[in-house]
């Protein structure tokens, strides 16, 4: 074998062998891109942003507070009449 079969199989072997890295890179990129998509687009459905749970924290109290006093209407109501 001459010096330059060497090398031209040497730079081949080198060649195929980027390739094969360089391929499982985009594979791989591509995977992750994937997985951040997903999550972004499920994100809202996952999770509860910090706004929308304080407006229906505030809209629970609200509630809880209106059926406080009407039971103790309803108390004060059952005591007059005994």
């Amino acid at each position: 074998m001459e010096l330059s079969e060497i090398i031209l199989a040497s730079v081949g072997a080198l060649s195929t062998i980027s390739a094969w890295v360089v391929k499982n890179l985009v594979a791989d990129v591509k995977e992750l891109e994937h997985t951040m998509n997903n999550c972004q687009s499920n994100m809202p459905r996952d999770y509860v942003l910090k706004s929308d749970y304080k407006t229906e924290a505030s809209e629970i109290k609200a509630m809880i507070t209106e059926q406080s006093k009407k039971i103790d209407q309803i108390w004060k109501h059952m005591r007059i009449d005994k």
